[in-house]
């Protein structure tokens, strides 16, 4: 048990309280977006990992508006994802690391873009959001 490793990956969930809308990115290669977010480093604490990851990955600095949701992906990827919604502060729109395009959706299209069939309550969150 004390060799076991497991990942943590942080994910930003940006939302524009204004256009009530959600921001997704894609990655290079990839024929759909997804959430964005990023690998915690082992000494980082989870809101500088998510505010750089954010950065990085859009060009935003971001409020921090706390965990949603944690996603337990033990039995077969040996991590742990932990999204976060996100308001932004500043900053200009600009696909970065690892990042080919970002789009700004409404949350109840985020499952469409994304590919895939959210967890029943993440998506309950964010639908709940427009």
């Amino acid at each position: 048990m004390e060799n076991e490793r497991f990942y943590i990956k942080i994910v930003g969930i940006i939302f524009d309280t204004e256009k009530r809308k959600v921001l997704i990115g894609k990655n290079p290669g990839d024929e759909t977006y997804s959430f964005l977010e990023g690998d915690l480093n082992h000494d980082e604490e989870l809101d500088k990992c998510l505010k750089r990851t954010v950065t990085e990955k859009t060009g935003y600095m971001v409020h921090n508006l706390g965990a949603i949701y944690a996603e337990n992906r033990l039995k077969d990827k040996d991590k742990v994802k932990i999204h976060f919604l996100c308001e932004i502060k500043s900053g200009k729109e600009k696909p970065g690391k690892n990042v080919t395009d970002l789009k700004w959706v409404k949350p109840q299209e985020v499952e469409k873009y994304l590919g895939v069939n959210l967890p029943s309550r993440l998506h309950e969150y964010l639908t709940n959001l427009a």
